[in-house]
């Protein structure tokens, strides 16, 4: 999903006009629509589940089988989930898929089958500033092999997607890879439907370079994310520039609420098209103009089409452009007769009040759903009271409220160690670069106000050789409030290298502020004491003091004790 800006600015300043344009018009007449459909209507991508770096690393507990009866009870009827595959393998030459990750993909389809929901394996194989390589079926054939002929005699409701956004490769080389994909496919199973793409990151302007595959279980998707500068606002991720200062672009164009751009942004490509060109590309019209091209195209070859990723990023836009934007996209794949998958569920650009999540029935975005074409249950307001009960962060898995995570894939991480204090796993970390973190992120936050003076952070820890890392809770960073960080440091003291289990408390009131990093203005703001035990975002170990080349420390039983 995540995508960069070059192949967008290019085509912007090409078509960048000052010229002004009709009036907004929301209303659509008859139009032509897709005649051959998908098995399957209407759904949501189960983003940041299976898309780690290994397997080992994969939050399994971020979701669960409630999930898949909740998205089933809105009226879904597909779950899209995206899997790293290719990261997740033994590498070169036989690219043995790690068993460990169909351990868990067996629950994830076994859940769907129960709930009668279509569940597409996605390979999500990519990054957005590489190009995809064009030997890449030097791995995506034995990596489809493996998976075909595990999951060959499942229900009809298992798809394939071959990869997610190709990009940086031609036309008529991908389309040869992607036959080769489905023929290794078909070598194990004739049975389940497949998806294909095009290139430029599964553009609709691309899908008339897809060759007509002879095989009548083909499906052909594209991702729709226009206008890119409203469903990308404030997003991190692509340029340069980054979109994180855009804010507030409205949707449609309304001259007298767009924004000002900020000093990052000023004689950039984004200004110029916000002042020259955003009217047009906001036009309603402008949205349903390329949503024919995806129905022409199907009905040209009677094949079936599938928007496998639209939606607009919750950060910077408001709310009630962001409805907007889902009531018009959603009616216009509709009346097209075209199957959806939103991206995504938890999320940036999720289903939930909260990039956070959430609870289904107190939490749901549910203005956002109704426009999507789903039926949001009766929501009750929850009491975000203050924590006064013991809770456990991690044991064998982290904590079903809890979401696990880690930065840069250089280091050496797991949460399903075999090495266990207790249970059947512990979690690996070591090899960290410098301020490398991994982290426990409390998805509905958690106030710690009525333990600050007596609370107690307990964990088992064991280390080979000196360590030097903290450990810390963080505030959560928006309008009103800063990252502050509060802290622990954990050295050869209370963890000696001796290659043991020990079990560390650390009190609550023996931490220390330490500061706050704010992304937002990229600015380090030295302590002032005013780090709020009242909204806790997530837990964090660090490698603060320098790097851990070559020390891995081991952690079991995170706990927060109420004495």
């Amino acid at each position: 999903m995540k995508k960069i800006f070059i192949l967008f600015a290019a085509a912007v300043l090409a078509g960048c006009s000052t010229s002004e344009t009709a009036a907004v018009d929301f209303s659509e007449g008859e139009v032509n629509a897709v005649i051959r459909s998908t098995p399957f209507s209407k759904g949501v991508n189960f983003s940041g589940w299976f898309e780690s770096g290994r397997a080992e690393a994969i939050p399994f507990t971020k979701y669960n089988e409630r999930d898949f009866a909740n998205v089933k009870s809105m009226g879904a009827d597909v779950i899209r989930l995206p899997i790293r595959m290719h990261s997740m393998t033994g590498g070169s030459p036989d690219y043995t898929v790690d068993p460990l990750l169909f351990k868990f993909l067996d629950m994830a389809v076994n859940w769907a089958e129960k709930y009668g929901i279509y569940i597409i394996i996605d390979n999500h194989s990519f990054d957005p500033v590489k190009n995809t390589e064009n030997n890449i079926d030097k791995i995506l054939i034995p990596v489809w092999e493996q998976v075909a002929s595990r999951y060959k005699d499942r229900s009809d409701y298992v798809i394939y997607e071959i990869l997610n956004e190709p990009h940086g490769i031609s036309d008529s080389r991908w389309g040869e890879v992607q036959g080769l994909a489905i023929n290794a496919i078909r070598r194990h199973d004739t049975k389940h439907f497949i998806i294909v793409g095009g290139t430029e990151y599964n553009s609709i302007g691309k899908l008339s370079s897809i060759p007509a595959y002879k095989d009548d279980k083909i499906i052909y998707t594209f991702h729709f994310y226009d206008p890119y500068l409203f469903t990308h606002q404030g997003a991190s991720w692509g340029g340069p520039p980054l979109l994180t200062t855009l804010a507030g672009v409205p949707f449609p164009y309304d001259g007298k609420r767009m924004p000002k751009v900020s000093s990052q942004l000023r004689g950039t490509w984004i200004e110029s098209s916000l002042k020259n060109d955003y009217k047009r590309a906001s036009d309603p019209k402008t949205l349903y103009s390329a949503l024919d091209k995806a129905v022409s195209f199907s009905r040209e070859r009677n094949i079936p089409v599938f928007c496998g990723e639209f939606g607009v990023y919750m950060i910077n836009s408001l709310n009630e452009d962001r409805v907007r934007w889902y009531e018009i996209v959603t009616a216009a794949l509709a009346k097209r007769n075209i199957s959806r998958a939103s991206w995504d569920y938890y999320g940036g650009f999720g289903v939930f009040n909260s990039e956070s999540g959430g609870d289904f029935n107190a939490d749901l975005n549910t203005e956002m759903v109704r426009a999507m074409g789903f039926t949001p249950p009766v929501q009750t307001p929850r009491k975000h009271e203050p924590l006064k009960n013991s809770i456990t962060i991690y044991g064998d898995y982290p904590d079903r409220e809890i979401s696990c995570g880690y930065w840069d894939e250089t280091t050496d991480f797991s949460l399903y160690d075999a090495n266990a204090a207790a249970g059947e796993f512990s979690i690996r970390w070591g090899n960290a670069k410098q301020y490398n973190i991994f982290y426990f992120a409390f998805n509905n936050g958690v106030n710690l106000s009525e333990i600050a003076d007596k609370g107690i952070l307990e964990l088992k820890a064991r280390a080979d050789k000196p360590v030097n890392f903290d450990i810390r809770f963080i505030n959560p960073e928006n309008t009103s409030s800063a990252p502050w960080r509060m802290s622990y440091t954990i050295n050869e003291k209370n963890l000696p290298p001796d290659g043991r289990w020990h079990t560390i408390r650390i009190p609550f009131n023996g931490m220390k502020e330490t500061g706050a990093w704010v992304s937002a203005t990229q600015k380090w703001m030295p302590s002032q004491n005013k780090f709020s035990w009242n909204n806790i975002k997530q837990l964090e170990i660090v490698a603060e003091h320098g790097d851990m080349k070559g020390i891995c420390v081991w952690f079991d039983d995170i706990k927060i004790i109420v004495p």
